[in-house]
């Protein structure tokens, strides 16, 4: 062996007994109650930031996300005061002294930190080694756009106008706007839903689906499949997962006796095309109609014939083509019926969608 290759060699040895040293040794303290050594927190973070943007540069927001959609704010202010507000704070309100002591600290937020596409990167899939979480909804694309739209608008927000957006009342923040059955379980129910469903059930202008007026059995059939894990969302998931049957069943008494006449928000979209998609399909393309299943009862007709399908007519675009495409891309909700609508969503384009979305809008 040469004098060269000896060398080598050893250095390899060299570099393994050092590399098993720091492992076993352990010579760096990782406790969070001691500070990070000068420089090593700036360059982890410096990482995760160039990280972020490397990832987010390929992100599209999709045609019919509008990041200054009221309705789409308030939506992302409620899920961060119940998912985020502990650790980073709100317009406001300052952070959980706990959270003070954690490597990395949880940051206070501006709306100056990121561009939209890089908060929805981060809400979608949290960071390694922090406290910070994936998306609960692992496979929705479409939820952390909320959260995106609120924190491009965060410093626009002080306590009051956070307080509203999140809860629409002032007073509902409390604890039993957030915890089911404290105090009052009627009242922490009622708080729970209508933060983002609103009072009548009509959802906040946008903020929400439209619940009012749809059946008992759809109603207690989807609260339960978000309960069991059997529906994705990030936002209903951690939500349903508390209640029991019988309060799955009373807020379904309570939304399908409100009065359910819609009126849906509109989205880009052909309304004729839609119109005769919904009515007759297209045999060319293998598109089913949508009316055989979703019209066909009520005084107007516009209610579906069986009690475990939802009425569409009159929802706002905007959730229409979240349900579409979460139909024909997944994840596929694991339901009784759900495989129907999925072969039924396989072959739409997204002009079908936005079109069936704009006519369905406008019933």
């Amino acid at each position: 062996m040469t004098l060269k290759k000896r060398w080598i060699a050893w250095a390899a040895v060299g570099v393994v007994a050092l590399g098993n040293a720091i492992f076993w040794l352990a010579p760096y303290n990782i406790a969070a109650s001691v500070p990070h050594l000068p420089g090593v927190g700036e360059v982890l973070h410096q990482y995760m930031r160039n990280s972020v943007r490397a990832r987010a540069r390929s992100v599209a927001v999709p045609d019919h996300v509008d990041l200054d959609d009221p309705g789409l704010i308030r939506l992302g202010a409620g899920h961060f005061a119940t998912g985020c507000q502990t650790c980073h704070g709100a317009p406001g309100i300052p952070r959980n002294p706990v959270v003070l002591g954690m490597r990395p600290e949880p940051p206070a937020l501006t709306s100056e930190n990121w561009t939209a596409k890089d908060f929805w990167w981060i809400a979608r899939h949290g960071f390694k080694y922090t406290g910070m979480p994936a998306w609960p909804g692992k496979g929705r694309e479409d939820e952390p756009w909320a959260m995106a739209a609120f924190l491009t608008h965060y410093d626009e927000f002080d306590a009051a106008s956070y307080a509203d957006a999140a809860w629409g009342d002032r007073q509902a923040w409390r604890a039993a706007a957030v915890r089911f059955g404290e105090p009052s379980e009627a009242v922490a129910l009622e708080n729970a839903c209508i933060r983002c469903h609103g009072k009548d059930g009509l959802g906040r202008e946008g903020t929400a689906p439209k619940l009012a007026g749809q059946s008992e059995a759809w109603l207690e059939l989807v609260l339960s499949a978000y309960a069991g894990g059997h529906r994705e969302s990030g936002f209903m998931e951690p939500l349903a997962a508390g209640l029991t049957e019988e309060q799955r069943s009373a807020l379904g008494q309570r939304f399908a006796g409100m009065d359910g006449a819609w009126q849906g928000r509109p989205v880009a979209g052909d309304p004729e095309r839609g119109r005769m998609l919904a009515e007759t399909g297209s045999e060319p393309e293998d598109i089913a109609n949508c009316a055989s299943c979703h019209e066909g009862a009520g005084t107007d007709g516009l209610s579906p014939r069986r009690a475990d399908t939802p009425r569409i007519a009159g929802q706002d675009g905007y959730w229409l083509v979240n349900w579409l495409t979460l139909y024909r891309d997944g994840p596929v909700p694991d339901t009784p019926r759900a495989h129907l609508m999925a072969a039924a969503a396989k072959p739409l384009s997204d002009e079908d969608i936005a079109d069936l979305a704009a006519y369905y809008a406008g019933r």
